[in-house]
Formats: structure tokens, sequence, C-alpha cells
């Protein structure tokens, strides 16, 4: 009978020289894949291979004690310690299976990439430009004590961006002149950053120019496939009137226009400085200048587009009418797209892990005990 320290020592020089072949075939696949823009999303699962060697230390231990057990017992008789054995090529395959069970799933959980593929899609798009007046009108602290018109219609603003879903937007701010203040963008958070930083004083030639910041709004919009919106926040006194010269512009674009009146019809005094109150009030031929929201002036602007108009004199606005328009304007815009996706081999190694699976379970099948 072949001694049992041969035994496990051939049980131990198999189980190496397969190690040994395994990990060299599977560094030869990924160096000539690599080159490939071979990838992995989740690279950082590769770290698991670490319990491969505990693995094989378990084994290792297991081994020996079968193999002083069977040496211990093997010449007592067929009567006593029958079920002592030492199977290399079993024990082998155990180890063997096991082990490809626990590579291939870690490959399927790191998730190669190789190639991509182009697909086909649509979606529903809408570029929003809001334009902010940011005249010292805005100023004005008629609808909450110590909070300006501007104040409030930022709050409004932000309001708006937390109800949007894929909207790219833009910012344009506007007094006497306009300009763009944010491109149109999907990065919410930047958007609301740009936001609270904006104040009248952004703008030294003052006044309201509405037109002005019609036309910037337009210049904003160069997709043509994508549904185009426009907000005007303001309260409402034009001083130029020179919103008409694009009334004839957004009808042929099919823009959509809403304005959003911000102040009271009672009004307020505008401040000097909107921080320091004590520097006094905006004066004009000797009086103290009151500023009210133009409700008449603004429903005579949306009329002339057809757009839609609403009024505001609470602290926090809601805009969710607004939303809801845009919705509208959005679900009869679909965009034709075209991308790649990158082509996921995850469930090839999932596969070989189950293979492996089926392997160990059928290892009693595959090498049969010894009958005594």
């Amino acid at each position: 009978m072949t001694e049992p320290t041969s035994n496990y020592r051939k049980l131990l020089q198999l189980t190496l020289v397969a190690e040994a072949i395994f990990w060299a075939v599977a560094g030869i696949l990924y160096a000539v894949a690599k080159p490939s823009a071979m990838s992995f999303l989740h690279p950082g699962m590769f770290w698991l291979f670490g319990l491969i060697p505990g693995i094989f230390v378990v084994f290792l231990l297991r081994w020996q004690w079968k193999s002083r057990l069977y040496e211990q017992y093997q010449g007592i008789g067929k009567t006593r310690m029958i079920w002592v054995t030492f199977q290399p090529v079993r024990y082998f395959l155990q180890y063997f299976f096991l082990r490809s069970i626990v590579f291939f799933l870690v490959v399927a959980l790191s998730q190669p990439i190789l190639g991509s593929r182009k697909v086909k899609g649509s979606r529903r798009v809408l570029d929003l430009v809001i334009c902010l007046d940011i005249s010292s009108s805005m100023n004005t602290m008629d609808i909450e004590a110590n909070t300006s018109r501007l104040t409030v219609a930022k709050r409004g603003m932000i309001q708006l961006l937390n109800n949007l879903k894929g909207e790219r937007i833009s910012v344009v701010i506007f007094a006497n002149e306009a300009y763009t203040q944010l491109p149109l963008t999907m990065d919410y958070g930047a958007a609301k950053m740009f936001i609270q930083e904006i104040e009248t004083a952004m703008i030294s030639d003052q006044g309201t120019n509405i037109g002005s910041a019609l036309e910037v709004a337009q210049s904003q919009f160069i997709d043509g496939e994508s549904g185009h919106a426009i907000v005007v926040i303001t309260d409402g006194e034009d001083h130029e009137q020179k919103w008409q010269e694009q009334v004839e512009k957004i009808r042929e674009s099919k823009i959509e226009l809403s304005y959003y009146g911000i102040g009271t019809s009672k009004g307020g005094l505008i401040p000097n400085d909107p921080y320091d109150l004590q520097a006094g009030y905006k004066r004009e031929n000797g009086s103290t200048v009151v500023s009210r929201l133009d409700q008449d002036g603004l429903r005579k602007m949306a009329a002339a587009t057809g757009s839609d108009v609403e009024f505001s004199s609470v602290p926090f606005p809601d805009m969710s009418g607004l939303i809801a328009g845009l919705s509208s304007v959005k679900n009869k815009t679909v965009k034709e797209m075209e991308f790649k996706v990158q082509k996921n081999y995850f469930q090839v190694p999932l596969f070989c892990a189950f293979c492996c699976f089926l392997g160990y379970l059928f290892v009693p099948f595959l090498v049969k005990r010894p009958q005594q």
C-alpha cells in the first residue's frame, strides 16, 4: 500500500501545479483582453480574491488531519474505522470547484466591460430659461418685513428647481440690460448656488427692459429638437416697452412664455441699500418713489403672446402652476437619440461559477469512496 505521506505530498503537488496553471491562464487572458479596452465597473471587488488563500489554508489543514488519521487507522481491519479514507483526487476536485466558485463570483461582481454597442432611443426634453428682474425696484420690501422682492423671487426659483425632472435650466438676469448668469445646464446644485448669489448691484445700468431679457433668453436655444420655455420673474415695471419687438419672434419659434409677478398692489419704497435701510430711499423730483406690482402691464404682455401670467404676494411663492405648464410643453417634444452603451459581461463568469457549483455538488458521484 502506498505510504500516506506520499499521498498527501502528491495531493499538495497536484494542487500547486493546478493553481499555477490556472492563474497563468487567467493572467494571459487578461493581458490579451486589456488592450481591447477591457475594464471593470467595480475593480475594488478584486480584494475578495484574498479569500482564496484562506480557503487553501483550510483545505490544507484538513488534508493534513485526514492524512494522519488514515495513517493511524488504515491497518486495523475492515470492521473498524471503515470511513477513514484518503482520496487525493476527490479532495483536489472539492478544493478546485470551491475555489473556482469564489474566483468567478468575484469576477462577476467586478462586472467586466468590453466594447460598446449603439442604442437608439428617445426622451422628452425641455430647455428652460428663467429671466430674473434685478432692477432696483426688486429691492422693495412690500411682501415681508426686511425681505426684498428679489429674495422672495429667489425662493420661488429654488422651489421651481426642486420640482424639475431632467429639464435643462438657464438663468438670465436683467435690468436695463440683460446678461446670461448661468448657461443651460442640468446641474441643479450649481444653479441654486448661482441663484443665491444674485444681487441687484450686478447690473449698474438700472431700469427694467423685459425685451432685452427675452432676446438674450432666445439666444440660449441652440438645440432645435428640444422644447423651449421662458419664465420671466419681475415686478412688471417695464420702462422700455421693447418687449413688443420680441413678440413675433417668440410666436414663430413656438416658445412657451410665462410671466410671474412678484410684489403687491399697495407697493413700497425702494431702499437705496437693501442691507442698510438707514441709507434712505429712492427719490425722484424731491419725492420718495413707491414701487407697485404692475399687474395690468404683465397681463398686457401675456395677452400679446398668449402666455400664462401668475402673481404672488407671499413670502414663499408656489410656482407649481408654472411647472404643470412646462410639463405639457415637454410632453410635446420627443428627441431621438443615439448613444453608446458599454457591454457588460458579468453573466459569463456568473455562469462559470454556477457550473463549478454543480461540479462541487457532483464530486461524490464522480469520485466514489473505495469499498473496504
